[in-house]
């Protein structure tokens, strides 16, 4: 049996959209996208969420998380 909280949590990911590796460079990067090197540095340095493997050669991102690591970056810059 799955708790309410279990179903909420399935129901939450079910909606989130998952954005490739063009859409997640084009996420942090705006009009003048990230490079893919860029993006995997930053997600080494723990700057951008790791990607979620979807399958053995495909890896997608949680708009989601990407959205909350914006708002870090934003929240950091504020803090200065």
């Amino acid at each position: 049996m799955h708790t309410l909280e279990e179903r909420a949590a399935t129901a939450a990911l079910r909606d989130d959209e998952r954005l490739d590796l063009k859409e997640t460079c084009r996420f942090f990067g705006g009009t003048k996208p990230l490079h893919p090197a860029t993006l995997y540095r930053g997600i080494l340095a723990k700057r951008y969420p790791a990607p979620i493997k979807v399958g053995p050669n495909t890896s997608r991102w949680l708009r989601s998380e990407c959205e909350a690591a914006l708002r870090a970056m934003i929240a950091r810059r504020a803090g200065q």
